[in-house]
């Protein structure tokens, strides 16, 4: 029995909270920071000279006698100054641009590589509770949206800071009162940009959990098209394709509309702004007595546009802020969930065959809906145990429950006489190997795939294990042989090959315990018979445990445990129980329609 999907539920992070864990990924490119830093500094103090250069033209001019008359030494050294101003301001600007690409690879790289890793060490479990085109979205998607956000906004935040203060410092030496009435509009700026960004960072985690949903249900449209297709079932998974778009789009119209507020909000606020200095400035200038020319009103006016314009700028990567946020906070939930414990130090003996002892084992997905209910078996070291029972029993959570995919909710499980939770996962799980209905194999060639399971194996150990799988008779008829190139999905091996393969993989392994589980479910009664004959050179010296449905593959084991309601119903060879004519009989009867 398989656990249901469920969508967990985590508690949404403050965007405060979300920026810190941000910043701590730049700790190890301080140098790298500390040079863009400088460069974005010196490109942006030579932008904050052209407006008082521009000034300092403009009052070369004379108009006071009646007749124009121009300073022009003092002009062509100002021009002289401006030009070398714009080479070396874009020089500067360019350079920063490389290097907040550096800083936005070397970033990314970290947190992607977070992430792969922290899925790999997650247990099963949270893949039970969160979808695959969910997980892809994070890995792509969001980080996606978090790289952006580095090699664009940074570079805008900390410029728009250096421009905001050295504007206001050059203002107020240049001219209190006007600076007072530049900063008049500074305060609606700040309260508008506070009252939407709040709004929309709700909006663009709905969007970003949209697009998780919308990835999930294009891939298992995919992977279950052959299903869909059999059912008829297209328009409804049309009907639902449109409902998560119609759901991305509200969230995604609803998020983009009150970023695209922003910019033109914030320019009113700065044409106002404008008029307001023009007009003061026109006055004073007058009203004479306040030390104001023509120049100066000018300069005031460039920069009142330098000091709004990045304010509007900051109010226009909103939206791409609260994007990569939302995204940031998704990314983070991964890297924050809770990993494998592995607390074990007990010391598995390193025998040919192991001991099981399943002792009272109680175990729910959903909590108080028991799969397994006080449950006992034992079985003995080299025995070979035949699990049977209906689909939904237990079978496979028993399994998962040995190999520590899931805890026990009671009870426990003795390897050896030793309980597993004292053993470490990784020991564990090379004492007992598992080969699953559903085959898993590996881009690669045939080779790669069957060695998976120890890549030290020499091209003779290769070779037997396909021998005594009989997956060397398909792949003696390949072209290139163990060369062949595969991919997880390949389709051009049958299902029973592709069992096979996993089969060989599993004889290079030295289990103590080996786990069929519907392992020869895909592949035809005559291979059945053959494998079955060949696994008996693997199964020698070794325990082990085979889920069955089809029973014609547990005949010869030495016990049948018949599972019913959570338990062992029904032990014993496969004549005794059918002369019981208990549970075994009838699943008997009711796949062969006669009895043995």
């Amino acid at each position: 029995m398989m656990p249901p999907q469920q969508v967990e539920r985590e508690a949404p992070r403050s965007a405060a909270k979300i920026i810190k864990r941000l910043l701590s990924y730049f700790k190890k490119s301080r140098a790298l920071i500390l040079w863009m830093l400088g460069l974005l500094t010196a490109s942006t103090l030579l932008n904050l000279l052209i407006p008082d250069l521009i000034s300092r033209a403009i009052d070369t001019l004379d108009l006071s006698q009646g007749r124009l008359s121009v300073d022009w030494d003092h002009l062509y050294l100002i021009l002289a100054i401006l030009l070398a101003v714009f080479i070396f301001s874009s020089l500067f600007s360019y350079l920063q641009g490389r290097l907040a690409a550096k800083l936005t690879r070397t970033t990314t790289l970290d947190i992607r590589k977070n992430v792969s890793e922290k899925l790999i060490r997650l247990p099963i479990g949270f893949f039970d509770t969160h979808r695959g085109g969910d997980m892809t979205a994070r890995l792509t998607n969001d980080i996606d949206n978090i790289a952006t956000l580095i090699s664009q906004a940074i570079g805008t935040v900390l410029s728009a800071a250096i421009i905001i203060v050295g504007c206001v410092v050059i203002m107020l030496i240049k001219n209190l009162l006007l600076t007072l009435v530049c900063l008049s509009t500074v305060a609606l700026n700040a309260l508008v940009t506070v009252i939407i960004s709040r709004k929309m960072f709700g909006y663009f985690r709905r969007q970003q959990k949209s697009v998780g949903e919308m990835n999930s249900h294009v891939e298992q449209s995919v992977a279950a098209k052959k299903t869909i297709d059999s059912y008829d079932l297209t328009d409804d998974c049309i009907a639902q394709n449109e409902r998560l778009s119609d759901e991305l789009t509200d969230s995604a119209i609803k998020a983009q509309a009150l970023g695209g507020a922003m910019p033109p909000l914030m320019s009113i606020i700065g044409n106002l702004n404008f008029l307001l200095i023009v007009a003061v400035g026109a006055m004073m200038y007058i009203g004479g007595g306040f030390g104001v020319t023509i120049g100066t009103i000018q300069a005031f006016t460039l920069y009142s546009r330098q000091f709004t314009k990045p304010i509007n700028e900051l109010s226009g990567i909103i939206s791409q802020l609260m994007t990569a946020l939302a995204s940031a906070e998704r990314v983070f939930e991964i890297i924050d969930a809770e990993p494998e414990e592995d607390a074990g130090r007990g010391t598995l003996l390193e025998k040919s065959a192991c001991s099981i002892r399943f002792e009272n084992i109680t175990f729910s997905y959903i909590r108080g809906v028991k799969v397994l209910d006080d449950f006992t078996l034992e079985i003995e070291p080299g025995q070979r145990v035949g699990l049977v029972g209906k689909t939904g029993v237990g079978k496979t959570t028993l399994i998962s429950l040995l190999m520590r995919f899931y805890e026990p909710d009671s009870g426990r499980i003795l390897l050896d006489g030793v309980d597993i939770r004292d053993i470490p996962k990784a020991q564990l799980r090379r004492r007992v190997t598992t080969v699953l209905q559903s085959t898993a194999l590996i881009d690669g060639t045939i080779r790669d795939n069957i060695a998976y399971a120890r890549f030290s194996a020499d091209e003779r150990e290769l070779e037997e294990a396909a021998r005594i799988t009989g997956a060397d008779a398909f792949i003696g008829k390949l072209e290139k042989g163990m060369d062949t190139p595969i991919t997880g999905d390949d389709t051009q091996l049958s299902q029973g090959e592709r069992q096979l393969l996993c089969l060989a993989r599993a004889s290079l392994t030295d289990p103590g315990v080996l786990v069929l589980d519907e392992a020869m479910s895909s592949v035809d009664p005559a291979t059945e018979a053959r494998i079955q004959e060949a696994m008996l050179e693997i199964m020698r010296d070794r325990t082990c445990v085979i889920i069955a449905h089809r029973l014609s593959t547990i005949k010869n084991v030495d016990k049948i445990a018949v599972f019913q309601d959570g338990r062992i119903v029904e032990t014993g060879r496969h004549k005794e129980l059918l002369e019981k004519r208990g549970v075994y009989y009838s699943l008997y009867q009711y796949q062969y329609h006669e009895s043995d």
